[in-house]
């Protein structure tokens, strides 16, 4: 599968500003959102706490996590933690985003879309 990539709205919701618009590469493998953490400070998310994330090239490292983002992707819109990355200039659209929105990957035509079975997101549960 090719690479995808996306707009998302992101803005902070404890303030008045409206959103900003940034490109995110969707990554099915990923699990969080991650965002350029200059933006998220130009944005004034709140830092919830410090995790230890890995890349796919099995590195470790300690990274700020922000809390709560309000992002709105293929007109749907949630509130999400997200990984901030010191040198990203992209945003990076993980699983925990594509649940909960009920976003599904289409690999023929490299693009990102609500799932057509549901007219609202939609979670399953047991």
């Amino acid at each position: 599968m090719g690479v995808i990539n996306t707009k998302l709205k992101i803005r902070n919701p404890l303030r008045t500003e409206p959103p900003v618009e940034i490109t995110a590469k969707v990554d099915t493998a990923a699990t969080m959102l991650v965002l350029p953490e200059d933006l998220a400070d130009s944005l004034g998310l709140t830092n919830i706490r410090t995790q230890t994330v890995k890349y796919a090239n099995e590195e470790t490292a300690e990274r700020r996590i922000a809390g709560m983002v309000e992002l709105e992707v293929c007109g749907r819109k949630g509130w999400f933690e997200a990984i901030l990355e010191p040198k990203k200039t992209y945003a990076l659209l993980g699983a925990v985003v594509m649940e909960s929105l009920d976003l599904i990957v289409e690999p023929a035509s490299l693009g990102l879309y609500p799932n057509p079975r549901s007219k609202l997101p939609m979670a399953e549960v047991e």
